[in-house]
């Protein structure tokens, strides 16, 4: 069956049209091997910011739950919605808090995905509606699964691997979903445009990646982004900002392993242009740099990396639609590139206890130190701790504890105010 039957017989079964004496007996079978969605995550963050005038004491429960069906013909469905419940001893975004630091995880029920899959003979899946995309290592296109709410696209993507080795990807965005979730702010001509709870979007995703040499990865990109009003923005100087995030970056990376008897040693390099594109009232062109180094010895990982985003003091390297917590701190000062662009050296060192530690699956230990400095002048802007402590009693429960220290007051130009924070958190999938 081509994809253009798959489609229609998918259309007609759905509405009740087609043979029931050929249809029904297979999408009911194909719902009965389905599997539910059940992702349970508690979490307690405690947040101390020098530019507040008392601390956040966040308590968030999250519920993800839906249902993902078998294959009919290679189509499938997948639905599932998040309940997110909180206190209110914080800024939310949603709910007037603002003495308060933020924590990004407002109390919704919403809608995550509403997808639907086709897995051709050809090598090519295809997936339509409301999903989750994770490009590479989510420097440029992730679901900031850190928060509660994760960040979802309307989009139509492809990928294909009918190549050996090779996987192309494309995706067209038609709308971002982020994890502030449906419910939007009292429009304020001060309303950050980057707390909108969703992005108007003409957009082009374009990844390949080739696996096909041992030890060997390389990736080239192409992120053609064109943001119209956010989701809240009914004025002038709000739609004008929005504007500013229509980028296009090209780039390209490449990974190499090694395993030395028994030491792993892998080497990382990054680069990209990106410049202004479609609606973007500026005109500018800046470079993304990366390189990183490491090391693994039974289960110890010693890793040393520097990052550039460039900027040229009107406005900095962006990266809108990234899993940002994932990079610059976890203190999340940096979620926006400053207008003088960033420079992140950072150390980290890691170990992972053996298998069956305690009676348990795994305990991984790991710390950051992040030097930060703008790209223009490279002047300092204070620097930053990251600790976190993982347990993972089997595959479905695990507990965490994770700390974040920003130092900046001390910073020589633009530092921003001291910030920790600190979290306890269980979760349990199924």
């Amino acid at each position: 069956m081509n994809f253009r039957t798959a489609c229609i017989a998918g259309v007609l079964a759905a509405a009740g049209l087609a043979s029931p004496a050929q249809a029904e007996p297979s999408i009911l079978e194909a719902i009965a091997k389905g599997r539910p969605v059940i992702d349970l995550r508690g979490r307690y963050e405690m947040v101390q910011d020098a530019g507040k005038t008392v601390d956040a004491n966040a308590l968030t429960l999250r519920a993800r739950l839906g249902y993902e069906t078998g294959t009919w013909n290679g189509l499938s469905v997948q639905a599932d919605f998040d309940q997110i419940w909180s206190n209110d001893a914080y800024n939310s975004t949603r709910n007037g808090r603002t003495l308060y630091p933020v924590v990004a995880d407002p109390a919704m029920t919403a809608l995550n995905r509403l997808q639907l899959t086709y897995v051709s003979d050809f090598d090519t899946k295809l997936v339509i509606g409301r999903q989750r995309l994770l490009i590479g290592n989510q420097r440029f296109v992730g679901n900031s699964g850190w928060r509660q709410h994760e960040q979802t696209f309307d989009s139509i993507s492809a990928v294909n691997t009918s190549v050996p080795g090779l996987a192309l990807t494309y995706a067209y965005l038609y709308r971002i979903n982020r994890v502030y979730g449906p419910d939007s702010p009292v429009p304020a001509a001060t309303a950050p445009i980057g707390q909108a709870n969703y992005f108007k979007s003409d957009s082009h995703v374009i990844d390949g990646v080739y696996t096909g040499v041992p030890g060997l990865r390389l990736e080239g990109y192409s992120f053609l982004l064109d943001f119209n009003a956010p989701g809240y923005a009914t004025l002038p100087a709000q739609a004008a900002a929005t504007a500013r995030l229509s980028t296009a970056t090209y780039g390209g990376r490449g990974d190499y392993t090694r395993v030395f008897d028994n030491v792993t040693g892998k080497i990382s390099g990054e680069y990209a242009r990106q410049t202004n594109y479609r609606n973007n009232p500026l005109s500018f062109g800046l470079d993304y740099f990366l390189g990183e180094g490491s090391l693994t010895w039974q289960g110890l990982t010693g890793l040393v990396g520097y990052e550039s985003l460039g900027g040229n003091g009107v406005v900095g390297f962006a990266t809108p639609l990234a899993t940002l917590h994932a990079f610059n701190g976890w203190a999340d000062l940096f979620l926006t590139t400053p207008t003088n662009g960033l420079k992140d050296l950072y150390f980290k060192l890691g170990y992972v206890m053996p298998a069956d530690f305690v009676m348990t699956k795994s305990l991984k230990l790991n710390a950051t130190y992040h030097d930060f400095k703008t790209d223009n002048l490279s002047r300092g802007v204070g620097g930053e701790w990251d600790l976190q402590a993982e347990l993972t009693v089997d595959t479905n429960l695990s507990f965490m504890a994770k700390y974040a220290n920003y130092a900046g007051s001390g910073a020589t130009i633009g530092g921003f105010a001291d910030k920790s924070v600190f979290w306890l958190q269980t979760a349990y999938n199924y």
